[in-house]
Formats: structure tokens, C-alpha cells, sequence
């Protein structure tokens, strides 16, 4: 199987844009670099304006040069700004680039809804967050000369609430560059573990996962698992008696910021990845498990649906109904080579970045 696509011609020849996240979260590096790589693609001169702590990250600093930002005393001009994440930090700096002439795009990865839904999924204490990151968010959303919304569901949710801030929406996918060499049959082999990877909290429907888990330990099947989070394993199932007897079939990667190429071997040994959310306007997890040719169990709720095609790239499921579920893996697993490939062409075609590069050219000319 070949790599995605063949390379463009570069149109904005020396323009500079800065790509901005001003709150370290390893979770957006994929974001930063795809970015980077898709504006220099276009022709753009690229710098990182970053939290120092990404700075440690050398898949960044081997991309483009890195700027330590603190907020609006970044000296330097860019002709386009592209912010990636909420940051009490971006309206500061949003205006004094815009004062400069900046054209700011904003990638707004969870617009604001605030429903009964919303509560059943996050718990108060999410919800609260919540809160508060919109709160963050306004400023920017006011300054921005284009919001980017990851799905056609996170547009419609957008346009319920936040288009009053800035009626400039529109929707590109969330976008990645190809971390693999291409061919995803090649790594079937190695592909043992149902994954969770990610934030394991309430909206991600851990406490489900882990009653799968549980449900596949107690019929005594074979199962290896894999939770990989930068948070540390929740008490509540280091604590639990079944699983602390089922341990050896867990594979841990929790506690710890994961770099990229780890977070990539994550999802080459994965044949299923769970995608059985709570809520959600679009996974992050989802394109990079299509990217490694990796199924994903998945909930028919929010934006899954645009992009998990039933029996396809997926299977969905209910997270209560673990019989189904089951037997949902087991098929994608006993079906894998079929299932690997229809992902990877999925990703190509949606989420690899260069597959975007006619959509972000227009919103730079526009």
C-alpha cells in the first residue's frame, strides 16, 4: 500500500504563519505538526509559538524553529496565525497579532454545549471545566478571522451557541501527517491488545472500559489489553480485585506525557481501539487508530457517525451490552486485513493532512 497522496506545489511562497498553542498538552502534537507541515507544504515560512514545556518534545523542534511564548510580548510578525487549543493566554496574544494584521484561524476542537447530555457525559466536575475552558475561549472566538470546527456535527453545535461570538465557521477535519510507512498489512502481526487510549475520564466512558474488562476476565477469555493515558491508572482499578488478579493481561502506559513515537506504537499493536464515548464532536483518538489500519468500537452518537462506517472502519456498539460488544471485536479481529485497509483509505482520505491542503488553501486566500 503506497503513502497518501503525492506532494503539492507550494503557493504562499514566503509568507509566515505561526502555529500557536499556548497550554502544554501532549494530546495536540499531532495537531502542531500536521499543521506545520501542511502550511510549509503551501509554501509558508513556519514557526511554533509554544508553552515551554513543549519544548521537549524534539518531533516539534525538528519541524520548525520553536518560539517559548508567553503571551502578547512575543516579538516577531506572521501574516497568519493558526491556534490550535484553549489558553487563557490566546485573546492576549490574539490582539497584538491582530493589531500587526495576523489573519487568526482558530481550531475549536469541542464548541460549547451545555445540556442534560452534556451533564450525563462529563459528571459537574467536568462540566464545570467545561465552563470555565469556554470562558477562556471567547476572546480568541471574537478575534479569529475563521473558526475551524472538526465535524460537521461540531458545526451544527457551534452554530446553537457560539456563531453570536463569530459567525466565521466552518469545518475541516482534524488533520495528521502519515506516521507510518505505508503499508498497514505489514503490521497485522503485531496487533494484540484492545485498546483505551487517551484521557480515561468519565466522558471517554473508562469506568465502561473497564467494565468490559471486567466481563472478559470473569468468562475467563484470553484477552490482552492496553490503557495508555497520561494520567496515572485510576485507584479505582489498580485497587480492583479481579483485575489486580488479571494484570498480566494489561499492558500499562499511564503516568507519564508519551511521546510520538510511542503514542504511534500504541495503535500498531492495537487491533480494536475504543471509541464507545459518552460525547464527543470528534475523537482524536479515531484518525490516528485509522492511520495504523486499527478498527474502532464506537458509539452512534455525535460525530462518530460521519466518520465510522458499520462493518467497515468499525463496529458500533452499545457499552452496557457487553455481549454485543464482544462479539463485535471479536469480528473486526477475525476480519482484521479487510477492516486495516478500509481505515487506512478512510484516513487518507479525510484525515491526512495533505488530503486538506486545497481546503486550508482557500481559507488563507479567502
Amino acid at each position: 500500500m503506497r503513502r497518501c497522496s503525492p506532494d503539492r506545489t507550494a503557493v504562499f511562497v514566503d509568507d509566515k504563519v505561526a502555529i500557536v498553542s499556548l497550554r502544554f498538552n501532549p494530546g495536540f502534537i499531532q495537531t502542531l505538526i500536521a499543521y506545520a507541515a501542511a502550511m510549509r507544504e503551501l509554501g509558508c515560512e513556519v514557526e511554533f509559538l509554544l508553552d515551554p514545556a513543549y519544548c521537549g518534545f524534539t518531533e516539534l523542534t525538528a519541524i520548525a524553529p520553536v518560539i517559548q511564548a508567553h503571551g502578547s510580548e512575543v516579538t516577531g510578525s506572521w501574516r497568519y496565525a493558526v491556534f490550535v487549543n484553549p489558553s487563557t493566554r490566546n485573546g492576549e496574544l490574539g490582539a497584538s497579532l491582530k493589531k500587526q494584521g495576523t489573519k487568526i484561524l482558530y481550531v475549536y476542537h469541542e464548541p460549547w454545549q451545555i445540556s442534560l447530555d452534556f451533564l450525563r457525559g462529563e459528571g459537574l466536575a467536568g462540566t464545570l471545566r467545561a465552563i470555565v475552558a469556554h470562558h477562556m475561549t471567547v476572546p480568541i472566538l471574537r478575534l479569529a478571522d475563521c473558526i475551524l470546527l472538526p465535524s460537521r456535527t461540531a458545526l451544527a453545535v457551534y452554530h446553537t451557541a457560539d456563531a453570536r461570538y463569530n459567525p466565521r465557521a466552518t469545518y475541516v477535519p482534524l488533520i495528521f501527517d502519515d506516521d507510518t510507512a505505508g503499508d498497514v498489512l505489514e503490521t497485522l502481526p503485531g496487533k494484540r491488545y484492545f485498546s483505551f487510549i487517551g484521557k480515561p475520564c468519565r466522558s471517554h466512558a473508562f469506568d465502561q472500559f473497564t467494565a468490559a474488562m471486567r466481563y472478559a476476565f470473569k468468562a475467563g477469555w484470553d484477552v490482552r489489553f492496553l490503557i495508555a493515558a497520561r494520567q496515572p491508572l485510576p485507584d479505582s482499578v489498580s485497587r480492583d480485585p479481579l483485575i489486580r488478579k488479571h494484570m498480566h493481561q494489561i499492558e500499562i502506559r499511564c503516568g507519564r506525557p508519551l511521546n510520538n513515537q510511542e503514542m504511534n506504537r500504541c495503535y500498531a499493536e492495537s487491533y480494536c481501539v475504543w471509541n464507545l464515548y459518552r460525547r464527543s464532536t470528534q475523537s482524536g483518538v479515531l484518525p490516528k487508530a485509522f492511520m495504523f489500519g486499527t478498527p474502532v468500537i464506537a458509539s452512534e452518537i455525535g460525530s462518530f457517525p460521519e466518520f465510522v462506517q458499520d462493518r467497515v472502519t468499525g463496529r458500533f456498539s452499545s457499552a452496557e451490552n457487553h455481549e454485543h460488544l464482544w462479539n463485535a471485536v471479536k469480528e473486526m479481529k477475525e476480519n482484521l486485513a479487510a477492516y486495516a485497509m478500509h481505515c487506512r483509505r478512510s484516513f487518507c482520505e479525510t484525515f491526512y493532512y495533505r488530503s486538506c491542503l486545497p481546503m486550508l488553501e482557500r481559507l488563507l486566500q479567502s
